[in-house]
């Protein structure tokens, strides 16, 4: 009707947006299942999905049970809540239905939160690490580990926030960390990082010396889908840590989420110039995807607090540190399988400092208040230095608590010979030994015999949809450049078991990879001569 006026309660508006912002954190889930599995042999398939599944449960269960209280309860150090276990809370029982509201849906946030610094660890050693193993971490790290952290830096009283409401502020500023740069993914990213390293690589990942050799993949169309879910619901990740849309807020949101939008899209765009630089025959999906990954990460620091234009620097800066992370790794003889300690630990890191360098006065005091004092470094003001200096000294912190409690949970599992399973079971593919057969049965085995340019023989035995073996074959024979009179034979089994690699035979040429092969790899073996023959 004209003239009608509609009034709407603002705690109820914020209340909806902060449940829907959450619903995109968790929907972020699926973003990592899909770019876990994309990563991995096709003999893991439901190993990883299983992970990612349990993970979310459980870390939601641990957080509902533990987590909640000692993120967000009462608490006079500063150090974790001491109350609201089980999610009991006078302000989810309040007679304002708003405030009641608006305490669900922190709640269900803040657990969104916790599964996501859990998640982190799921990809980083996929295809060795027990799923019920798994379970038992991820429940820790999101039912103590990251609950503690998110305590220190968000909670009222927590030692690191910038505006306590009891006791001294670390520097008299805090530490600026907006949406969980240190919080959420440093915090992931270093449970993932000693888990790597505490549970080893592969087999067949690292030859002798430092030579990484490639492991099979299952699908570049699954790393890609999965890194734009989890783009698109970084929105709700960042967007939502405004809490509010009251006043200016809504002009923060706004710039929060195109401040989001411009550092992946440098992140990106610098890891595909960089690889482009090293060998432009080698620009990779997931490694774009991963830089975008990492500036995104890196944002979540600063967002509500830096210029748009700040955005593209930290974007650049996340690119380059995620090429440098990812060598380093693989340097080290570190096997993280999606790259998540290059995406989540340096790239939390280099937030943190990002947010401690660019954050404009104007925003910190629009978010924090006009009394707040500190400023980004490189604006000069009084309290800049302090700044600089509480981010250091919260990702110190960071780092002992979450290296003393993680390296305890996997040196528990180390104990009781739970924390990798067993050669051949890895050798063999986790579906068929601990998940109930292959996800693909309807492959065949098929074994490829051929002779390359110096009259070796060879053979290769890998997995094809039935039926499909001889025009596999003369597809094969193109790529190669067989000679017309070929001298090789190709011949198919059936079988009820397959995993979708390609396994050489001990007769294969010496020098090459002992890991397991998919059939893009086989355009690596230079000529061969092949014959079709059916059995």
């Amino acid at each position: 009707m004209a003239g009608m006026q509609v009034t709407l309660d603002v705690q109820k508006v914020d209340a909806v947006f902060f449940m829907y912002c959450a619903t995109l954190v968790f929907a972020m889930q699926i973003g990592f299942a899909l770019l876990e599995v994309g990563s991995v042999s096709i003999r893991n398939t439901k190993s990883v999905l299983v992970k990612n599944v349990v993970d979310l449960c459980a870390s939601g269960v641990a957080y509902y049970a533990v987590g909640y209280g000692l993120a967000w309860g009462a608490g006079e150090d500063g150090f974790a809540g001491r109350d609201g276990f089980g999610m009991r809370s006078a302000k989810f029982d309040s007679a304002n239905h708003a405030t009641a509201a608006g305490a669900h849906a922190n709640a269900f946030f803040s657990a969104c939160f916790a599964a996501t610094s859990a998640t982190i660890v799921s990809g980083a050693v996929a295809e060795r690490f027990p799923f019920q193993s798994y379970a038992v971490l991820s429940s820790v790290v999101a039912g103590v580990i990251f609950p503690i952290v998110s305590h220190w830096a968000w909670a009222e009283n927590g030692w690191a926030n910038p505006v306590r409401g009891g006791g001294r502020v670390l520097f008299d500023v805090g530490v600026l960390d907006y949406a969980g740069s240190g919080v959420v993914h440093v915090t992931g990213g270093l449970c993932a990082l000693w888990a790597v390293y505490v549970v080893g690589a592969r087999a067949g990942r690292f030859s002798h010396g430092r030579r990484a050799n490639d492991m099979p993949q299952q699908n570049p169309v699954y790393q890609v889908i999965g890194g734009m879910l989890m783009w698109y619901g970084w929105f709700g990740f960042n967007c939502g840590s405004v809490r509010t849309l009251a006043e200016e807020h809504l002009i923060t949101v706004a710039r929060v989420g195109l401040v989001t939008a411009l550092s992946g899209c440098l992140g990106g765009i610098t890891v595909v110039c960089i690889d482009m630089y090293r060998d432009r025959s080698r620009v990779r999906p997931a490694r774009m995807i991963n830089g975008i990954l990492t500036a995104l990460v890196s944002s979540s620091g600063g967002a509500a607090f830096v210029e748009i234009g700040v955005s593209l620097v930290i974007g650049v800066v996340a690119g380059v540190l995620y090429v440098w992370a990812s060598d380093f790794m693989v340097r080290k003889k570190l096997d993280d399988v999606v790259d998540a300690v290059a995406v989540h630990f340096f790239g939390g890191i280099w937030g943190i400092v990002a947010s401690a360098l660019f954050s404009a006065p104007k925003f910190l005091k629009h978010f924090y208040g006009d009394s707040y004092k500190g400023c980004g470094l490189l604006y000069g003001c009084s309290h800049g230095g302090a700044v600089f200096g509480a981010a250091l000294v919260f990702l110190l912190a960071l780092c002992a608590w979450v290296s003393v409690t993680a390296l305890a949970v996997l040196a528990v599992l180390k104990y009781f010979n739970a924390l990798r399973v067993s050669a051949d079971r890895e050798c063999n593919g986790l579906d068929r030994s601990m998940h109930g057969g292959s996800s693909y049965t309807e492959f065949q085995t098929t074994i490829f015999r051929f002779k390359d340019k110096s009259g070796s023989e060879s053979q290769m035995e890998m997995r094809v949809r039935a039926g499909d073996a001889a025009r596999f074959a003369m597809v094969l024979s193109e790529i190669m450049e067989t000679d017309p009179k070929p001298t090789s034979v190709a011949t198919s089994r059936r079988s009820s078991t397959s995993d979708g690699s390609l396994t050489p035979s001990p007769s294969q040429s010496p020098g090459r990879s002992s890991a397991p092969l998919l059939p893009g790899d086989l355009g690596s073996l230079g000529e061969a001569k092949l014959t079709i023959t059916e059995e």
